[in-house]
């Protein structure tokens, strides 16, 4: 049986779908909302219509790179299956956080959002949390709240920087940690 990530079209459907889904009830509950930039109303504003386009482009680029990936490491059946399911969990996970941060936003509890959002940061330092499924659970979790263009912007943002700690951290280790 073949898994979604052999099937690197229906990941794209699947995100248009979450999409419209969240722009119809949009929609249909005041109107679609524009997001400005820096939160003012005099700077450009972005519609979350452009989630239609960013979203299944993000998904289908990711789908893409987790495809590759996955027969690059291996060709065993097992193998195969364990690294899906090990790519299905860091998409739950980021898809957790970003419905939590998009929660504390709706709640209006945003005084606790610049400390949650280093929690990637921080994980950087003990693991790697750079992974496109991570990006890709994030914007869904968070697309229906700051749209489709915003959250890929912060989530590419934390990606690079947990990328660069990350690699960081293992080469000071490499450095400093005698091999036993």
């Amino acid at each position: 049986m073949k898994s979604l990530l052999d099937h690197r079209i229906k990941l794209p459907l699947l995100a248009f779908l979450v999409v419209g889904l969240c722009l119809a009830l949009e929609h249909f509950t005041g109107g679609v909302v524009t997001h400005h930039l820096l939160a003012r109303d005099d700077m450009p504003g972005v519609s979350n219509y452009w989630g239609l386009v960013s979203v299944p482009l993000l998904a289908f680029v990711v789908a893409y790179v987790i495809h590759r990936n996955r027969y690059k490491k291996t060709t065993s059946e097992e193998k195969l299956k364990q690294h899906e399911d090990v790519v299905f969990k860091r998409f739950i996970a980021a898809l957790a956080f970003g419905i939590t941060i998009s929660l504390l936003w709706e709640l209006r509890l945003e005084s606790v959002l610049p400390y949650l959002i280093l929690l990637p940061l921080l994980l950087a330092f003990f693991r790697p949390v750079h992974y496109p499924e991570c990006l890709l659970g994030f914007v869904l979790g968070m697309v229906y709240t700051f749209g489709g263009i915003l959250p890929i912007l912060i989530g590419t943002v934390l990606l690079i920087i947990a990328y660069l700690i990350n690699r960081i951290i293992r080469l000071l280790k490499r450095v400093f940690v005698p091999k036993a």
